[in-house]
């Protein structure tokens, strides 16, 4: 009986990470398109600046900043990268999306910066690949980013 519990436990924790790795792959429509960033989906693992302000499961307040808009997005890249698991996977004067990786199990998560050249404002969406709720991780993220960014 003892061998059956444990057989199980490995089958299950096999498929687990079988589906991890499967549905790690990177989402469609990433990128900003018509000056906005890809919405959120319905699902609680989401953030963004550009949601609805009354969309409480998603919103986020953008960051506002000073200065130049190249070393800002320079400050972003340095400061994030840092972190030690996150890379860069599409970048340009005014965007740049990572993959963050969680150090446990290998979960995949899209963060994108968009700062608009006619505004000294950061929009910011975090998402998660995997699952429906992030437990509040991707929120937790933004705001340490933003404590990063702002003085």
């Amino acid at each position: 009986m003892g061998r059956w519990i444990i057989a199980l436990i490995v089958v299950f924790f096999v498929g687990f990470f079988i589906y991890v790795s499967m549905s790690n792959k990177s989402p469609e429509g990433l990128g900003i398109t018509d000056g906005l960033l890809k919405s959120c989906p319905s699902s609680p693992n989401c953030v963004s600046t550009q949601a609805q302000s009354d969309d409480v499961a998603h919103y986020i307040e953008p960051i506002i900043y000073r200065g130049d808009r190249k070393e800002t997005q320079l400050l972003i890249e340095s400061s994030i990268l840092a972190k030690g698991n996150t890379r860069i996977i599409s970048r340009y004067l005014g965007y740049v999306h990572f993959e963050v990786k969680s150090h446990l199990v290998g979960f995949i998560d899209d963060v994108e910066f968009y700062l608009p050249e006619a505004d000294s404002v950061i929009h910011i969406r975090s998402a998660s690949r995997v699952g429906y709720s992030d437990f509040g991780v991707n929120r937790e993220r933004v705001r340490q980013y933003r404590d990063l960014l702002v003085d």
